[in-house]
């Protein structure tokens, strides 16, 4: 009995309790409408099941929520940057920006201020797009496999990246945006199947990003191939020493997110 007093005076303390108010009114209307009683009849009408039965007029739910107009305060995955005015829904501006504080309410003196770049994020400090740190998430994540003739001579090309990233439904739009390693990488040579090496891709000409590449040889004839193996699950082994450090990093990062 104490303990409930004790909490019962700490309810009464409190000086500004959280006051939420939701909107629940809905409006019905009879599917079938109701007998009224006869003027000077004592008798009052008997109601059926059927007048029971009601459609629903208006209801929140059912209502389009009009969007409203936030002022983000630091930069959100898919949405914008830091100061930008975006329009969104009200559930998803309460729930994902104005409680989390990635956002605030589009108020004349707010709006004031963005224009006085209060909330303004310095160009060098934004990302390329509202896109490009998804990007980064998802290419860092990445094993690509680099298939290479297992008869033919060959040195590793940006375009054979490229090519390779398009399997995997990556459009990387120029070759100029893939940047291989400095020792060159040339077989066929089998020693190398099955390890990895890191080649970076660079994002709107701004965000430089690693990415595992695998090598397999591949033959045209069917008895000669290779079975591929499940790279992606294996710890990574290195062509270039000078590489390992990094490629062990990044698995590790990968299989944290």
């Amino acid at each position: 009995m104490d303990g409930l007093l004790k909490n019962f005076s700490k309810l009464l303390l409190v000086q500004s309790p959280i006051q939420q108010f939701n909107r629940t009114l809905i409006i019905l209307k009879r599917r079938h409408p109701v007998p009224l009683q006869k003027k000077n009849s004592k008798h009052k009408p008997v109601l059926k099941g059927r007048h029971f039965i009601y459609d629903v007029e208006e209801s929140p739910e059912r209502m389009k929520q009009e969007k409203m107009n936030v002022i983000l305060t630091q930069y959100v995955e898919g949405l914008g940057h830091q100061g930008e005015l975006v329009s969104v829904r009200p559930t998803y501006a309460y729930d994902q920006l104005l409680l989390p504080k990635l956002a605030i309410y589009a108020s004349p003196d707010n709006l004031e201020r963005m224009k006085n770049n209060l909330y303004q994020t310095k160009d060098e400090e934004k990302p390329s797009s509202i896109h490009a740190l998804q990007t980064i998430k998802y290419l860092k994540k990445m094993v690509v496999s680099v298939s290479m003739n297992k008869d033919e001579p060959w040195t590793i090309e940006p375009w054979h990246i490229r090519v390779s990233l398009r399997k995997m439904n990556v459009h990387v739009l120029s070759d100029d945006s893939i940047e291989l390693p400095e020792q060159p990488i040339s077989g066929p040579d089998l020693t190398l199947e099955g390890k990895s090496f890191v080649v970076y891709i660079t994002i709107n000409k701004k965000e430089r990003v690693p990415v595992e590449c695998n090598l397999h040889h591949w033959s045209t004839k069917l008895a000669d191939r290779l079975p591929r193996t499940k790279f992606f699950t294996r710890t990574p082994v290195p062509i270039l020493p000078e590489q390992a450090e990094l490629l062990m990093s990044m698995r590790e990062n990968s299989n944290k997110n």
